[in-house]
């Protein structure tokens, strides 16, 4: 693991347990884009709402909470009036908990789900589908072993069912080429964490303003020091 990935892992809020908004920020290291956000620490009263365009989301941000909706922590739909009060409700919810406001992001087309995980038997792979809140209803995913390329990642896009909203179905125009690249980096953070990686969700991934953007993100790490890591490291952290 390079110093850069170190440094983050040492600048967690919560040890090993990564929350939102510092996976998002992780994220952009990458070059996977996601919402703009501002994290309200527990107990702060004052935060710069006037900087978000609303709508806007808010959500409770904690590593160890990982279906936020199914406890009441995410509020949608909120104007520059209504943000205020959202975070205060969500932390009274949930004291102690920082709280995410972002801005919600208009998009088109379906949700889909990207991401990485650690096989018992053949090591880190990506996996892409159908995302949203009924992925596992679904059952619409494709996987390949990590590093991927784009020309993997794009034959995974092809081997969905939503496949055809790639080829102008009722009029789609959506591009597969960045969403294939988001899978090709899910695999590159896979394998910059070496043995600390266990799993990464983005879900959902949408076409939002001409690119495709990660709306929630979850990463989960496994235990471990410093002197366990492993060495391979990522080109987009070099």
């Amino acid at each position: 693991m390079n110093t850069d990935l170190q440094k983050w892992i040492d600048g967690l809020m919560v040890p090993e347990k990564p929350d939102e908004s510092e996976v998002k920020a992780l994220l952009a290291r990458f070059g996977i884009a996601a919402p703009k956000g501002i994290r309200i620490l527990p107990g702060a009263s004052d935060f710069p709402a006037e900087t978000l365009s609303p709508p806007c989301v808010a959500k409770v941000c904690a590593g160890e909470i990982l279906h936020k909706t199914d406890l009441g922590g995410v509020m949608l739909n909120l104007d520059r009036e209504s943000l205020p009060g959202a975070i205060r409700a969500l932390q009274e919810r949930f004291p102690g908990t920082p709280v995410l406001a972002e801005e919600q992001a208009a998009f088109e087309g379906p949700e889909f789900i990207v991401g990485a995980l650690v096989d018992p038997g053949f090591g880190p792979a990506v996996m892409a589908g159908a995302g949203g809140v009924l992925t596992e209803l679904y059952g619409d995913v494709s996987f390949r072993l990590a590093p991927c390329t784009r020309k993997e990642a794009r034959a995974m896009l092809d081997e969905l069912t939503l496949a055809p909203v790639f080829r102008g179905f009722r009029g789609s125009d959506l591009t597969p080429d960045g969403l294939a690249d988001i899978i090709v980096k899910a695999g590159e953070l896979a394998l910059a964490f070496g043995p600390r990686f266990s799993q990464l969700d983005l879900n959902p991934v949408v076409w939002s303003d001409g690119r495709w953007m990660a709306l929630d993100a979850k990463l989960i790490l496994s235990p471990g020091m410093q002197s366990a890591c492993g060495t391979v490291t990522s080109p987009a952290l070099l």
